[in-house]
């Protein structure tokens, strides 16, 4: 037990150190390219997105100063790639400044847009603008309730019908209890409601239109055709006929030992199709984050399904027992099982937690500047204090003194607290948005040592400085230093190359423009008087705020 205990501890401990990973989709590059002023347009307009954009409610439309729409073709996702949006002009257009606004869907379902702004020819002047802004609104009450309805219904239904498998030996008391039949229904109800509504809350989010248009036929049409969730919510519609089939013949036989699983497995399923249409669309290994959210949804289901189960289903089925001694036999078993499948639980919910933040989470300052980090802790505190209560109710168990009480109930509460925080992280951006201020010092073969800072590391306008210092004492005899940035998969193109003016010994600084959010590769070069090299390289990433 005290293993189990270290290992709990341990494992929530490295949620405080998460590692450098991506996020949404963002603009890598454009042409035109944000604040160009160019001579001739491009044959079409494009813009290249760091990952693939989905077919469905794509945009992109252009305006002059004054507001005027300017005819284009209707945009197309290129046929050389998936991450690229573009759309061919139609007739001539007249020198001045213009307006690119686009709208995609990325491929973890989140819509974003932004605008780009350039000028033709030399007969007007052109402000600086940010190229891109990710939609990252708070989530509606109605999306949080939705959400959170899905996964408390999964909890429900996961944990009776793992409490039917696992915890009672006796099927056929489970299935003369009136509750646990009530309670069967009212979960698959739930569930079923849940996965209905997605349909026409993901029309409201992704067409960016009202409730009143979320049962449009040609949106939804849209939805089903050309995103990833239409034909996952087409899956989960089967699959919740099969379910409801499954169920309802399992109520009516219950010797039949093969129902209830298939029941179960159906339900786990269920859950697979929500772990492939959330964040971990956008993270590079697609297949490792869809599993271990997977897992997360799963262990999370199963431990506070299974406590619902405990305090609704378990008093009614030791009521049925004839002796009194039989009574606390039968309750204090059961709980005894569940305890150390719940252990299981947690571990593993723990251990995919750390490395679905990982993913979104580059940085210490992200965890606690972001409301993704915010939500995160959150969740990380509320699951907590529920380890600490399952691990107390453990003990009890073994002293089998009175019943889990209030207790239990608390704990319930934390973990249905706990997935509405879920339900927030699911629809708000992540953290990669804000890695905050970047510092770094590497070490050279020669012994040098050069540190690396950009503020505020976001897109736009940074403060770029280079500290050079070999043995505790600043490098005075640089006579040039310049710094090359690129985007990381900007496949060579992007460049920006800066030489930076000495501030103080050994201290040089410069300002940039910062054009793409994402993974930046910086190498740094000094050349001393005496023509030695001082090369020093960093990867940077940078936020989207």
């Amino acid at each position: 037990m005290k293993n189990y205990l270290w290992l709990v501890i341990s494992l929530f401990s490295l949620l405080l150190y998460p590692a450098m990973a991506f996020g949404h989709a963002t603009v890598t590059s454009s042409n035109p390219s944000p604040n160009e002023a160019m001579d001739t347009l491009p044959e079409k307009i494009s813009i290249q997105f760091s990952e693939n954009i989905q077919p469905a409610f794509h945009s992109l439309e252009v305006f002059s100063q004054d507001g005027q729409k300017v005819p284009v073709q209707k945009s197309a996702i290129s046929e050389q790639s998936e991450k690229i949006l573009e759309a061919k002009w139609k007739g001539t257009v007249d020198e001045g400044v213009y307006y690119i606004k686009w709208r995609v869907v990325s491929s973890d379902g989140h819509p974003i847009k932004g605008t780009i702004p350039f000028q033709l020819g030399d007969s007007a002047s052109l402000s600086d603008q940010d190229n891109s802004n990710v939609n990252a609104g708070f989530p509606s009450s109605i999306n949080v309730f939705l959400q959170g309805l899905q996964y408390i219904s999964f909890a429900a239904l996961a944990g009776i019908l793992f409490f039917r498998l696992s915890l009672t030996k006796d099927y056929r008391l489970f299935q003369a209890s009136g509750r646990a039949r009530l309670y069967l229904w009212i979960s698959y109800v739930g569930l079923a409601f849940a996965i209905f509504s997605s349909l026409p809350l993901k029309v409201t989010i992704d067409a960016g239109v009202g409730w009143t248009d979320a049962f449009n036929g040609t949106y939804i049409k849209e939805i089903l055709n050309g995103t990833n969730f239409g034909t996952i919510w087409i899956i989960q519609i089967l699959m919740l006929i099969l379910l409801y089939l499954a169920l309802y013949f399992m109520l009516d036989n219950p010797l039949n030992k093969s129902l209830p699983f298939l029941s179960l497995i159906m339900t786990v399923f269920l859950m697979l199709g929500k772990a492939l249409t959330g964040h971990t669309a956008a993270v590079p290994n697609h297949v490792l984050a869809v599993l271990m959210d997977f897992l997360h949804i799963l262990s999370m289901a199963l431990w506070l399904g299974g406590l619902m189960a405990l305090l609704v289903i378990l008093p009614g089925l030791a009521g049925r027992q004839g002796v009194q001694e039989d009574k606390k036999i039968f309750y204090w078993t059961i709980i005894q099982r569940f305890s150390r499948w719940a252990f299981a639980f947690v571990i593993v919910l723990i251990v995919s937690g750390i490395y679905s933040s990982l993913q979104h989470v580059p940085t210490i300052h992200s965890l606690f500047h972001t409301t993704y980090g915010q939500l995160l802790l959150a969740k990380v505190g509320l699951m907590s204090v529920m380890t600490v209560l399952g691990a107390w109710h453990f003990f009890k168990g073994k002293k089998q003194t009175n019943k889990l009480g209030y207790s239990a109930g608390i704990e319930l509460g934390l973990g249905i607290a706990a997935l509405l925080v879920a339900a927030l992280l699911t629809n708000v951006q992540t953290a990669m948005s804000s890695p905050g201020p970047f510092e770094k010092t590497i070490k050279t073969e020669e012994n040098n040592k050069v540190t690396l800072m950009v503020t505020p590391n976001e897109v736009g306008d940074n403060r770029i400085q280079v500290e050079l210092a070999n043995g505790g004492e600043p490098i005075t005899d640089i006579e040039q230093l310049t710094i090359t940035m690129q985007p990381a998969d900007s496949q060579g193109g992007g460049e920006i190359k800066l030489q930076l003016q000495a501030k103080t010994k050994g201290t040089f600084t410069s300002k940039s423009l910062l054009t793409s959010p994402g993974k930046w590769n910086i190498h740094v070069h000094g050349l001393t008087e005496s023509l030695d090299s001082i090369n020093a390289d960093f990867t940077i990433f940078i936020g989207n705020s």
